[in-house]
């Protein structure tokens, strides 16, 4: 046992030399030198240690109080040992703190345990988005989407959930025309690809959903104008492609949307009807924040 620790601290302790002064016998200054018996000194100044015996117990053991100074008088450290046995005891265990306080640190645990912190992935991720744009079919019509996009961080599954909403359009109906607009929520899960953990990176994601949609028609320039709402069930698929920078990610996506039940509108008292789109395309700009990582 004291010959391995006498080798660890002589190891430990072969860079530069330490002077010892001890105000006591037991132990003392030539034990604790042989305890550092490859100690070398390579001409500079060196460290200086201090140990004093503070006080003996009836049981046996001794209290020390261990200082270790730099050559400029800076304290490297100050600790009181309390140590059972005899001197040989004492001097090993004061060469075994002395060769702690001056081993040099290992600077390849700190990096080693951040890098993996860095690299870890966050359980989930969460990315809160807005975006503008415009429906084409029927007609051209200026939309709107609110987003919730989430999903973990090491997959390429996603999930999303939205809120879109259009400004009418027109279609001619005999000697007027039928104004009408949709707003519906969107609830799908989709793919995307996998990108870096940090920077900046493109990334392209496709996902399907199930809509559930309010229609409201209404006639103009009749002689009674009637207004008309109507719940409305189908299904969606998107395309996307974004540019993530941090928190921040910009978008732009293709959006088609099916709807399951025709919509048709029928002017009172003639056989003149016109035909609601069941099919939309939609194009969308737009820009999401990282929310949860």
């Amino acid at each position: 046992m004291l010959l391995a620790t006498s080798i660890t601290v002589a190891t430990l302790m072969l860079a530069s030399g330490v002077e010892v002064h001890s105000t006591s016998e037991c132990p003392s200054r030539e034990a604790i030198v042989a305890k550092l018996g490859l100690l070398a000194s390579s001409g500079e100044q060196n460290d200086v240690a201090w140990v004093d015996v503070v006080a003996k117990q009836p049981d046996g053991t001794t209290s020390l109080r261990l200082r270790l100074l730099r050559p400029d008088a800076s304290l490297v450290g100050d600790r009181q040992l309390v140590v059972r046995g005899g001197c040989d005891e004492m001097a090993d265990t004061v060469a075994t703190v002395l060769a702690a306080w001056r081993a040099p640190p290992l600077p390849a645990t700190a990096p080693a345990a951040e890098l993996a912190r860095d690299a870890a992935p966050a359980a989930l991720q969460a990315w809160l988005g807005a975006g503008g744009g415009a429906a084409f079919v029927g007609g051209m019509a200026a939309s709107g989407n609110l987003e919730l996009v989430a999903g973990h961080a090491a997959s390429p599954a996603r999930a999303r959930v939205a809120l879109v909403a259009q400004t009418g359009r027109q279609r001619e109906l005999e000697n007027g025309e039928v104004s009408w607009r949709r707003t519906h929520a969107e609830l799908g899960l989709g793919w995307q690809s996998r990108g870096a953990t940090n920077g900046s990176y493109w990334q392209t994601s496709a996902d399907a959903e199930v809509l559930l949609g309010w229609l409201r028609a209404s006639g103009q320039g009749f002689s009674q104008n009637v207004r008309q709402d109507a719940l409305e069930y189908g299904v969606g698929a998107g395309l996307r492609g974004e540019r993530k920078h941090g928190a921040w990610a910009w978008w732009l996506e293709g959006r088609t949307t099916i709807w399951a039940q025709p919509q048709r509108a029928v002017l009172w008292g003639s056989e003149a009807s016109a035909s609601l789109p069941r099919l939309d395309v939609l194009l969308t700009l737009g820009v999401s924040r990282l929310l949860v990582r």
